[in-house]
C-alpha cells in the first residue's frame, strides 16, 4: 500500500485538477491514521490531504491496525489517534478553516465478549470521549487468495448470536455499529440489522466490492448480485451506507498500476452506476461520501477523488449535496460539526 502521495510523487504530479464547489463543507467520514509495519500516516501527511482545496472541516478516524499496538491494544490506538488529531489541530493555528481528523473515532473491541459495557468505556476514555462507533470487520471468504478482516473474523460473525448481543449493548450506548463485508455477506448484514433495530449500522465501502481472488476481472458479472443485496439492505432503516473504497487495491480494477492516476473524470464515468445506485437505494440522507485514505491513495490524489464525488452527484440538489458531504455523516456519528 502507497502510504501518501509523496511515495510517488511524479505519478501523482501528473494528473492535476481544480478544486469543484471549495466552499462545500465536508465531514470525510472515513480516513486511517497509520503507525507500523511499514504503513505510516501522521498529522502532517492528512494536513497535506486536506491542503489540497477542499473545504474539509473535520474527519473521523477509524480503526485499522490495533493489533500494531502489542502494549496497548485498541486503547493504544485510540491514544495514538487522538494525540495525532492534537498535532494536527495544533499545526493549523491561526487558520479561518480548521479540519479536526477526530471529530469522531470509530474503535475496536470484539463485541462477542461478555464486557462489552465495560470495554466501551475503557475506550471511550482513551479516545477522551470521541468514540463515536465501533468496527468488528466481517469481512470474509472462502477463498484463501481474498484476505479475511485485519481482526480475523470467523465465517457468519454478523449472525453469531453473542455478537447481536453486543451490538444491542453498543445501541444502548448511543454508539453506532461500522461493517465492513463483502457484498455477498450483505444477506448477514440485512440479518443483523433486523434482528437489532434499535442499532444504527454503517454499511462501508460501498457494500464491499472486491475484485481479487475467485472475484478477480468480476466486477460487472457480479454487479446484478451487488445491485439486489444493496436495494434489500436500504429497505433497512437502521442502515446507512458509505460511498468510497473502489479505488484501493482490495476492489481489484487495478489502477495503481496504470500510467497514471485517476482522474476525477474518469472515476465519476466509471463508478456512477454503483454509486448512483446506491443513493437511488438508501436516498441521500442516509448517505456519505467516504476517502478511505490513504488506503485508496494508491490510485488517486485526496483532492481529486472529493471532486470525483462532486462530479457524480452534480445533478443533485443543494439540500441533497449537504447530506451527501456533511449532514448524514454528523447526524449518524452525533457530531456537533
Amino acid at each position: 500500500m502507497a502510504r501518501n502521495p509523496t511515495d510517488r510523487p511524479e505519478w501523482f504530479a501528473q494528473v492535476q485538477e481544480d478544486v469543484i464547489e471549495p466552499e462545500m463543507p465536508i465531514l470525510d467520514p472515513h480516513f486511517h491514521f497509520f503507525t507500523g509495519r511499514g504503513h505510516e500516516f501522521l498529522a502532517q501527511n492528512f494536513l497535506d490531504y486536506v491542503d489540497q482545496g477542499h473545504k474539509i472541516v473535520g474527519a473521523i478516524h477509524v480503526e485499522a491496525n490495533a493489533d500494531f499496538f502489542a502494549g496497548g491494544g485498541a486503547c493504544g490506538e485510540m491514544r495514538f489517534a487522538i494525540n495525532q488529531g492534537a498535532i494536527m489541530r495544533k499545526l493549523q493555528q491561526g487558520r479561518e478553516t480548521i479540519c479536526d481528523p477526530t471529530s469522531g473515532v470509530v474503535g475496536y473491541t470484539d463485541l462477542r465478549g461478555g464486557e462489552v459495557e465495560a470495554e466501551l468505556e475503557v475506550l471511550q476514555e482513551a479516545a477522551e470521549n470521541r468514540l463515536c462507533a465501533i468496527r468488528n470487520s466481517a469481512a470474509w471468504d472462502e477463498d484463501e487468495k481474498v484476505p479475511n478482516g485485519h481482526t480475523k473474523p470467523p465465517q457468519g460473525l454478523l449472525i453469531d448470536p453473542n455478537f447481536q448481543k453486543g451490538i444491542r449493548q453498543l445501541a444502548q450506548k448511543n454508539l453506532c455499529f461500522d461493517s465492513f463485508c463483502y457484498f455477498t455477506q450483505i444477506p448477514e448484514l440485512i440479518a443483523l440489522a433486523q434482528a437489532v433495530p434499535e442499532a444504527k449500522i454503517v454499511c462501508e465501502h460501498l457494500g464491499g466490492i472486491v475484485g481479487v481472488g475467485r472475484y478477480q476481472d468480476q466486477q460487472k458479472a457480479y454487479f446484478d448480485q451487488w445491485r439486489a443485496n444493496i436495494s434489500e439492505l436500504a429497505t433497512c432503516e437502521n442502515v446507512v451506507i458509505k460511498l468510497g473504497a473502489v479505488a484501493m487495491s482490495l476492489s481489484g480494477f487495478g489502477w495503481h498500476k496504470q500510467g497514471k492516476p485517476l482522474g476525477s473524470n474518469e472515476y465519476a464515468d466509471f463508478y456512477s452506476p454503483w454509486f448512483l445506485h446506491a443513493i437511488e437505494a438508501f436516498g441521500p440522507e442516509r448517505c456519505m461520501f467516504e476517502s478511505n485514505f490513504p488506503v485508496d491513495g494508491v490510485s488517486i490524489s485526496y483532492g481529486v477523488l472529493w471532486n470525483a464525488f462532486k462530479r457524480i452527484a452534480g445533478s443533485f440538489s443543494v439540500d441533497e449535496k449537504a447530506f451527501l458531504f456533511h449532514k448524514t455523516a454528523a447526524t449518524t456519528y452525533r457530531l456537533d460539526i
